[in-house]
């Protein structure tokens, strides 16, 4: 701690410790035995925990972090009283109005200047009936703020916690006072007073009924008030700490930290202009009452802290969205300008796509097959976000994926029941424009970006270039993010590849490539107990033929699995009966050995859709494979004549 701050605790006992040394900065509760109705705030512990008035607010901040339980700091100027500046008021004003990076760097003596009341200073000798009425004539929001008690013999000062002189004058005065019962029904925390039973007191502050919602606490156990509003385990949990409480063998430093709402969150049921369950969050704490060697009560204090815990989350959400945006922003510029506007332009056909499958009318189309359909366009569409690193879209994509999941094995499945894919359609168009919007900022910023935007082709490509390049760069990826090391081998080139058909080849390639490296090839361990080269062999070739073009995909992993194949169509229900048939099952909508889902694998639509795509324009794909050797799709296209070609 800095040579400027003087920080002291001051305890019963007449110890004075340094914040550094000392573990437990909370005061303990007066002794009853101590106290009477000619008691004087010279009885009571207290804080002189003193800052200069150059201080910088850092020293402020560090201490009212460290220090939760310190009420407030007093400021000298030149070893003489300047002020003081309460934990409250730093939070509420301070902290607020300058912000972090600001009050920082302030010294403490520009804060102070901003304050508009002056503490409260009571003599040492002063009954303390007749502090806690001086303490009430202050304004209403500031009752609760700590006042300084002044010894004139020693000439200093120190702060005394409000919440220490209630409970000094509860012991008196027994809260029956009238005195009493005005701060009550003016601090803004709930505060009461719970017995042995647990049982409320009959005076608690008036914030109490609008905090819990209800008014009648008199006499109710305080678990039982807070039974509907807190979760079972934390429900246990206070009864548990409760009894803990008023265990006088136990000290306070021990069982502060273990108090299970110190805060929490509770439920409130609907309220008729809202329908849904309502949260708020509470801060917990608790003061033991001693009388004598015995606890016979504790004060409870509840602050309502909701509207802090919204904005953290609200400041949480909002940097979470700043953050995902840059690092759209970055993969945006890492992405080839050409197939950037041709993964943009195809996101938007396919939610057009898909948003006139849901607007038909019922018996326009099986319910059923609209969602195989709509399966098809996200898991393609994954695939291609995938393939150009896109990890945000091709996680939004697999999202959707999860909520059409259900669909495709609900018992009866209506159109009406589609309607609720309709906000994900919207969610999804709004991730298509994020990508808009990222190239919109991004022609701002550098002139090379801008003319990387405006390179942007405004048609959709007949022909994709690069093809072999990115499908080489896709195997790489996933090597490296499956951890299995797998060369590409190929001699076929862009030119050499039938232009007519490049848009059905690009998505076929794709997804037989995931195939291979999450399905076929094994882990470089799994390999070399089977005595292959720890390195696994991706192969593409291509062969052309007076009325076709065949394209063969092959690997050298473990091939298919039939007598899994066979075990999962038998589930189905499915009757198969040849080799061919079963090899044929792996096209069928839905179908998939994987154990579980990923962003990867387990869907059972990626086969599917390469069939449907193939077959829509007069080609076929058949598959081979040797168990524990290789798997190859062979892939025959029919020609187009060049007049033809779209």
């Amino acid at each position: 701690m800095p040579n400027s701050v003087a920080s002291q605790f001051e305890v019963p006992s007449g110890t004075d410790d340094g914040f550094e040394n000392e573990k437990e900065q909370t005061p303990v509760s007066p002794p009853t035995s101590s106290l009477s109705s000619l008691s004087t705030l010279a009885e009571l512990p207290g804080y002189s925990t003193i800052l200069d008035l150059n201080s910088l607010g850092e020293h402020l901040g560090r201490l009212f972090s460290e220090h939760p339980d310190l009420p407030g700091v007093i400021l000298l100027d030149q070893n003489h009283f300047a002020g003081v500046i309460s934990q409250t008021h730093f939070y509420k004003c301070i902290s607020r109005a300058f912000g972090r990076e600001i009050y920082y760097r302030r010294p403490a003596a520009i804060m102070l200047a901003e304050m508009k009341d002056q503490p409260l200073i009571l003599s040492a000798d002063c009954l303390i009936p007749v502090a806690v009425e001086q303490c009430l004539t202050r304004p209403s929001d500031s009752i609760y703020e700590p006042f300084l008690v002044y010894t004139p013999d020693s000439e200093k000062y120190r702060l005394c916690d409000v919440q220490i002189l209630l409970l000094a004058s509860s012991q008196i005065a027994a809260l029956r006072n009238r005195q009493m019962e005005q701060i009550l029904n003016s601090v803004t925390d709930g505060l009461l007073v719970i017995d042995r039973d647990f049982r409320i007191g009959g005076e608690y502050s008036k914030v109490l009924g609008k905090i819990f919602e209800r008014d009648d606490l008199k006499d109710l156990p305080l678990p039982e008030v807070l039974e509907p509003l807190l979760d079972s385990t934390t429900h246990e949990q206070l009864h548990d700490y409760l009894k803990i409480l008023f265990n006088p063998k136990l000290i306070d430093r021990l069982i502060k930290p273990i108090n299970p709402v110190k805060q929490v969150s509770a439920r409130f049921p609907s309220t008729d202009t809202d329908r849904e369950q309502r949260t708020k969050h509470f801060a917990i704490n608790f003061e033991r009452i001693r009388t004598q060697a015995e606890i016979t009560q504790v004060l409870v204090r509840i602050e309502d802290i909701t509207q802090q815990i919204n904005l953290a989350i609200e400041l949480a959400h909002q940097e979470a969205a700043a953050e995902e945006k840059l690092h759209l922003v970055m993969q945006v510029l890492q992405v080839e300008p050409s197939a950037l506007n041709r993964f943009t332009l195809r996101l938007h056909e396919e939610i057009a796509a898909m948003d006139q499958l849901l607007a038909l009318k019922n018996g326009s189309q099986n319910p059923r097959e609209t969602v195989h359909a709509l399966f098809r366009k996200a898991h393609t569409l994954k695939g291609e976000a995938s393939l150009l690193r896109l990890t945000a879209h091709e996680r939004k994509l697999h999202q959707l994926e999860d909520k059409l999941e259900p669909m495709r094995s609900a018992p009866q499945l209506k159109t009406d029941d589609l309607a609720a894919l309709k906000p994900s359609l919207k969610a999804l168009q709004r991730l298509a424009e994020q990508i808009n919007q990222a190239l919109e900022q991004l022609k701002s910023f550098a002139p090379s970006t801008q003319n990387q935007a405006n390179a942007l082709p405004s048609t959709h490509p007949t022909v994709e270039t690069g093809l072999m390049e990115k499908l080489a760069r896709f195997i790489a990826d996933l090597t490296e993010r499956l951890h299995k090391p797998v060369v590409f081998h190929t001699t076929v080139t862009d030119a050499v590849l039938p232009e007519a058909h490049m848009e059905i080849l690009y998505d076929s390639l794709i997804h037989l490539a995931r195939n291979s490296m999450v399905h076929g090839i094994e882990s470089a361990e799994e390999r070399a107990t089977r005595g292959k080269n720890p390195t696994g062999i991706i192969q593409l070739e291509l062969r052309s033929h007076p009325d076709c073009d065949e394209i063969i995909f092959q690997d050298d992993g473990a091939g298919l699995n039939y007598d899994k194949i066979r075990r999962r169509v038998l589930r189905l229900g499915w009757v198969i009966e040849s080799d061919d048939e079963l090899r044929q099952a792996i096209f069928e909508p839905g179908f998939s050995t994987a154990d579980s889902v990923t962003e990867l694998a387990g869907r059972g639509v990626g086969l599917d859709a390469i069939r449907s795509a193939l077959q829509k324009v007069g080609g076929r794909i058949i598959p081979h494979s040797e168990p524990g050797a290789y798997c190859a799709f062979q892939i025959l296209l029919p020609k187009v004549p060049p007049s033809l070609h779209v």
